[in-house]
C-alpha cells in the first residue's frame, strides 16, 4: 500500500513545482522579475560539487539559464504526471532522480544551516529510485497497460517492453 503513496506524493511533489512556478507565481519565470528562479542559481555556485562551471557558465548566458529552467521546469512536470499516474514509472523514477541529485549537486552541502535542496537530493532522489527498481505494481496505468499487453506494445515493426 504504500508504494502509490510515495509514488503520488513524490510525482505531486515535482507537478507542484511546475504550478508553483508557472500558475501561481509566473514571474519566477520572467527573467526582469525579482521573484526569477534564476537568481537562486548565484547561490548554489559557491557551494556546488562537480557542477559549478557549468552553473557559473549559465549564470553569464542568461539566455542559456532561461532555456534551462524552462526545460527543467518542463522535465519537473511532465514527469512528476507521469509518476502521479503510474505510467512509465521506471523512467519517471530516473528522470526525478537525475532532477533531484542535480538540485544536489548544485546547492551541495553548506553546514549547519543546510538549504531544503540537498535533503530534496537525499530523500527524493532515493524515493525516485524505488520506482526505477520496483516500477508501479499497482494502482497504476503501467499495470493497466501490462495487463491489455502482456508482451509489450508492439508499433509498427518495433516492440516496446512495459516491464
Amino acid at each position: 500500500m504504500a508504494l502509490p503513496i510515495i509514488r503520488i506524493t513524490l510525482g505531486f511533489m515535482y507537478f507542484s513545482a511546475f504550478l508553483r512556478r508557472v500558475v501561481n507565481m509566473p514571474a519566477k519565470m520572467i527573467p526582469s522579475s525579482p521573484a526569477y528562479v534564476g537568481g537562486k542559481l548565484i547561490t548554489f555556485i559557491p557551494h556546488a560539487w562537480l557542477i559549478g562551471g557549468l552553473l557559473e557558465y549559465t549564470i553569464m548566458h542568461p539566455a542559456f539559464l532561461y532555456d534551462f529552467l524552462v526545460a527543467w521546469t518542463v522535465l519537473e512536470a511532465v514527469f512528476g504526471l507521469f509518476l502521479m499516474l503510474g505510467f512509465m514509472s521506471r523512467l519517471s523514477g530516473l528522470v526525478i532522480a537525475l532532477l533531484a541529485w542535480g538540485i544536489g549537486l548544485g546547492a551541495a552541502w553548506i553546514g549547519s544551516t543546510c538549504l531544503d535542496e540537498w535533503q530534496i537530493a537525499a530523500v527524493e532522489g532515493a524515493a525516485a529510485l524505488v520506482f526505477v527498481f520496483a516500477g508501479s505494481k499497482w494502482l497504476s496505468v503501467d499495470q493497466l497497460l501490462i495487463k491489455k499487453y502482456p508482451n509489450g506494445l508492439k508499433i509498427g515493426r518495433w516492440s516496446l517492453p512495459l516491464w
